[in-house]
C-alpha cells in the first residue's frame, strides 16, 4: 500500500524520484526502493515524505482514503484551522514572521522555490555538520602543528 501510494503522491506533485530524494536529504535508490517495496521509511522519513508531498502518513500507510491535510485539528477546543491559519500563528511570532514574510502571499511557484532553497540549505548544513564531528584526520592534526 505504501509503495503505490508513495509513487501516486509523487507522480501526483510531478516529482521524479531523484526531485523527491533531494527534498527529503536522501537518494534516489532509496526513494526507489520505498516504491518497489523493498524497504520500508523510518517514521522520520515517512513524517517528512508526507510533508513534502502534502498528503497524510495515514494515507501513505493506507489508514484512511483521505489524501490531503486539508485542516489541522487545533489543540483541546476541537475545532479545525487551516495550514494557512497556522502558519499564520508562525508569523505572528516576532523571530519567525522576519523568515516567513510574504510567504503566505507568494505564488505557487515561488513557495516551490523557497522550499528548494531551504531544503539544500538544510542539505549544506547536515553536511558541514557531519564533517566537524569526524575526529580530525592525521594530516589535519600535523598542518595544526605546523602553523603553530
Amino acid at each position: 500500500m505504501l509503495s503505490q501510494r508513495l509513487r501516486t503522491a509523487r507522480k501526483a506533485k510531478g516529482l521524479t524520484q531523484e526531485e523527491l530524494a533531494e527534498h527529503v536529504c536522501t537518494t534516489k535508490g532509496t526513494i526507489s526502493n520505498y516504491e518497489n517495496n523493498h524497504s520500508t521509511p523510518p517514521n522520520d522519513m515517512l513524517r517528512h515524505l508526507a510533508d513534502i508531498l502534502n498528503v497524510t502518513t495515514d494515507w501513505l500507510l493506507g489508514r484512511t482514503d483521505v489524501a490531503s491535510p486539508a485542516s489541522i485539528p487545533a489543540s483541546d477546543s476541537g475545532e479545525k484551522r487551516s495550514l494557512d491559519e497556522l502558519l499564520q500563528e508562525k508569523i505572528d511570532d516576532p523571530d519567525d514572521y522576519y523568515f516567513l514574510d510574504g510567504y503566505l502571499e507568494a505564488s505557487e511557484e515561488e513557495k516551490k522555490e523557497i522550499r528548494r532553497y531551504w531544503y539544500d540549505l538544510k542539505k549544506q548544513w547536515k553536511a558541514r555538520h557531519v564533517r566537524e564531528d569526524r575526529s580530525p584526520s592525521l594530516f589535519d592534526i600535523t598542518e595544526n602543528l605546523k602553523k603553530k
